[in-house]
């Protein structure tokens, strides 16, 4: 809370006028609580019972049992009509989701950590997936990425935030691939045509507009450009990263130059902050995704590397560690993982593509007592992994 820390002042005596004004918002609540659990045990699912649940919401969204009462108001005004033109009841379901949402904007502002409005919100973009075409609920889901534009704005650290915009983003390829598939005509094989060098500009258009995955890995970018403390925007890089890799067709030589990117970035961001936990565990785990003795040389690895490759990787990873370390002598996350670099150099063995094991070995012992003098609290953990070495 921001208030820890300051003085609480008593609070002022309360007139009799407030106290009267209170109760007779007690009483209005309860009132309308027992009108909607009313309409809710009799299966009155009309305009007015959506009013009323309106009001009881707006009061106190935390109301589970009424948010799933107004579901099934929703799921009954939205049945169809016999009587009603298609289209007449396509734009009826259009106006009565969008006012939904709508709805639920202010409330939002208001209690933005309530889980039940955001499943709510959730039911209605799904139930637009089912109930209006493709190309409609397409357009309700991309909206949505407005509202997830201003949540991470404010709060860009949010991990719900990210996880909501992860489910946004799939639901939105989801649709285009449906509309895809759908406009095909009949017969029509893509892999008769080759593949990607088959297709032409327009078909080359259709594809990208399919993935988002370029457009979000853009995104992180700028988001860790803001901050490199970032943890959800280097957390989403790494599961964008495989599938950009795979959507280009990157070859073997420019997943490495890839990989060589952004470890690049990650040296320069430890530079800028070597306490940063953040940074740290995105470099750990482009290295063991990369170098890690367990990968081997298949298209089917991110980051392809031979064994003289990794080995000449965590070479040149441990020799700006060194330098930043004489910089940093007492800085317990840079000890970490240099020892965790180490430890990938010894478990590619000895040969000549690598780097002398004993050397190592005598290196992962020195950081290990310097990080027991730095982090004594872990002294234990740091003696143990000592003696395994």
């Amino acid at each position: 809370m921001t208030s820890h820390g300051v003085p609480r002042s008593s609070a002022a005596p309360r007139t009799p006028e407030a106290i009267e004004a209170d109760l007779r918002k007690i009483e209005a609540y309860n009132t309308l609580v027992s009108e909607v659990q009313a309409l809710k045990s009799t299966n009155t699912y009309s305009q007015d019972s959506l009013s009323s649940t309106s009001s009881l919401l707006k009061q106190n969204p935390e109301f589970n049992t009424i948010w799933n009462f107004r579901r099934r108001i929703i799921l009954h005004l939205l049945s169809p009509v016999p009587e009603a033109v298609s289209q007449e009841e396509e734009k009826d379901k259009i106006s009565l989701l969008s006012s939904e949402l709508t709805f639920l904007i202010p409330l939002l502002q208001n209690f933005p950590k309530c889980y039940w409005i955001w499943n709510y919100r959730l039911f209605i973009l799904q139930t637009a997936s089912s109930n209006l075409s493709s190309a409609t609920a397409l357009n309700l889901w991309k909206s949505e990425m407005g509202l997830v534009n201003k949540m991470l704005s404010r709060d860009s650290r949010n991990f719900h935030g990210w996880g909501y915009r992860r489910y946004i983003v799939q639901n939105i390829e989801n649709l285009q691939k449906q509309i895809k598939s759908a406009s095909k005509p009949e017969g029509t094989d893509d892999s008769v045509e080759g593949g990607r060098e088959g297709k032409g500009q327009e078909g080359e258009e259709e594809e990208e507009e399919e993935s988002l995955a370029e457009q979000e890995f853009a995104y992180t970018t700028a988001m860790y450009g803001k901050d490199l403390s970032n943890f959800s925007a280097w957390h989403n890089r790494s599961k964008l990263i495989p599938r950009i890799l795979l959507e280009r067709g990157a070859t073997i030589e420019e997943r490495r130059t890839f990989l060589d990117g952004e470890l690049g970035e990650m040296q320069t961001a430890v530079y800028t902050d070597p306490y940063d936990q953040s940074i740290q565990l995105y470099n750990h785990w482009l290295l063991l995704e990369s170098c890690s003795s367990s990968s081997n040389t298949t298209t089917d690895k991110v980051f392809p590397l031979t064994t003289s490759q990794k080995s000449e990787t965590l070479v040149r990873t441990l020799e700006w560690m060194r330098e930043l370390l004489d910089e940093e002598p007492e800085c317990r996350l840079l000890l970490e993982e240099m020892i965790f670099v180490g430890g990938l150099l010894r478990e590619l063995g000895d040969s000549e593509e690598t780097v002398d094991g004993e050397e190592i070995r005598a290196d992962m012992k020195g950081w290990l007592e310097k990080l027991m003098q730095v982090d004594p609290m872990r002294g234990g953990r740091w003696r143990e992994l000592q003696a395994r070495l």
